[in-house]
């Protein structure tokens, strides 16, 4: 497996550490847009290389807030994202991480509910309480389609990138809904469920059709983390870690080593299955000595922890021989 980090914003001094670290290879995360021509993608790489970090991974791509909901302006959406696509695989990304929540925020749709949250030695972190959702926990002015619409929307969406991918060398590796319930905030998700990873694998039987396997979206399902991971092992190329306490209507986000799922039974499974795609640290709670530069849960220094933790999870859980 490949160790990889969001480092965001990507400063030098960040990038620097990362690579100290041990971090193999970047992710340009960026939940909005990624620029549509050659040359600007090419000035993105070029931060990256200048730390000896291959940039492999593009989360969250092209901009795909219309083709989501199906609205005016979704076929020129499709055919840019075809073109990016195109782009990347040139430059040498392989993985484009996506999500097909609403794209109401800045991060696309991810909820939460509080920000103020506590974890070990008082380390603050996110939370989310169904019961607490107001009207005021993400306002938008969009509005609701049917679920089987997006269903719609989504297939139109990869039967026409698909191609565009596998021509590319690229996979297109669906993420969770964060947190996987729907309705929420008034607005249907359709990615809430292992029955909705089903139903997006058979839409396209293509390698180029995939899965962001995010770790703590999938305990937020209360799903067995182990068994998905052996159902889906042809269709995983980039992990998410991260961990929660709690249930998929009121949780906390926790330290990797201090939540609910047993991470070392989870790495054991990856080397099993010969995992040899991505993985890198979600979202990380704000340790007292950091300054909480980048977005929520993006602050640096849980995330060198977790960096940590991850190689060590690794290089233990190898089988006999290989460590």
């Amino acid at each position: 497996m490949k160790l990889s980090m969001v480092v965001t914003p990507p400063n030098e001094k960040r990038l620097k550490a990362l690579r100290q670290l041990g971090g193999d290879f970047a992710v340009h995360y960026d939940m909005q847009d990624l620029p549509g021509d050659l040359a600007a993608l090419k000035e993105i790489r070029a931060i990256y290389e200048r730390h000896d970090l291959p940039w492999k991974i593009a989360e969250q791509g092209p901009a795909i807030d219309r083709i989501v909901m199906g609205k005016e302006g979704a076929d020129e959406q499709i055919e840019r994202y075809k073109r990016i696509i195109g782009h990347l695989g040139r430059l040498g990304v392989e993985v484009i991480a996506y999500n097909f929540m609403p794209q109401v925020s800045e991060d696309a749709m991810v909820v939460r509910t509080r920000f103020d949250a506590t974890t070990r030695g008082g380390a603050r972190t996110s939370g989310f309480r169904l019961s607490d959702v107001t009207a005021q926990t993400m306002p938008h002015d969009e509005a609701a389609i049917p679920r089987e619409r997006m269903w719609d929307n989504l297939e139109r969406f990869l039967k026409a990138v698909v191609p565009a991918a596998e021509a590319a060398g690229v996979k297109l590796a669906m993420h969770p809904d964060d947190p996987p319930l729907s309705p929420l905030c008034g607005l249907e998700r359709i990615m809430d469920r292992q029955e909705s990873f089903d139903r997006l694998l058979a839409i396209s039987a293509s390698p180029a059709n995939a899965i962001t396997f995010c770790i703590g979206c999938f305990a937020e399902m209360g799903a067995d983390i182990t068994a998905l991971i052996e159902r889906y092992r042809e269709r995983i190329p980039y992990v998410h870690v991260r961990d929660i306490s709690g249930t998929g209507t009121d949780f906390i986000e926790t330290f990797p080593d201090d939540g609910q799922t047993d991470l070392i039974a989870v790495f054991r499974k990856l080397h099993e299955i010969g995992f040899d795609g991505y993985l890198r640290s979600d979202h990380a709670p704000l340790l007292a000595t950091d300054a909480g530069e980048g977005p929520e849960g993006y602050a640096i220094q849980g995330h060198l922890f977790a960096i940590g933790y991850l190689r060590g999870l690794d290089q233990a859980t190898r089988p006999v021989g290989e460590r």
